[in-house]
């Protein structure tokens, strides 16, 4: 049976998201992909999933430096909503240090950070836990 999986990306940089466009695009395990450009419009749409029932993403990269809702402030506020709290989280981010400066190892959905840009290996290492855990 082949594997399908749904990303979901929360990132706000235009250049970054064409980056990971393509690379996800040219896997072919990938067959549905949501880009958002905050985490406020992220979280809105993940509870619009839940409250219709809808299958939840297999995994979000997730963007720590957004306008409206950055990524540290979206991962406090789905820590507590069922479901959603379980997605694995994968942070993506231009800061090189992001566990230590950021405290995102505390949360238990985030999984591995990767600096920018984002790249084939990146996806790998997510796809690789995904069929792993």
């Amino acid at each position: 049976m082949k594997k399908e999986y749904m990303a979901f990306i929360v990132e706000d940089d235009k250049i970054e998201t064409s980056i990971i466009k393509k690379i996800i695009n040219s896997n072919k395990s990938i067959t549905n992909s949501e880009f958002n450009g905050n985490g406020l419009i992220a979280l809105e749409k993940l509870q619009q999933l839940i409250t219709s029932s809808e299958k939840l993403p297999t995994f979000i990269l997730l963007d720590f430096n957004m306008p409206v809702m950055n990524g540290l402030k979206f991962l406090e506020k789905i820590k507590n909503i069922e479901g959603i709290n379980k997605i694995p989280i994968f942070m993506n981010s231009s800061s090189v240090e992001i566990d230590k400066h950021h405290g995102f190892i505390e949360y238990e959905n985030v999984k591995e950070s990767f600096s920018k840009p984002f790249s084939n290996q990146n996806l790998v290492t997510i796809l690789n836990y995904i069929e792993t855990n």
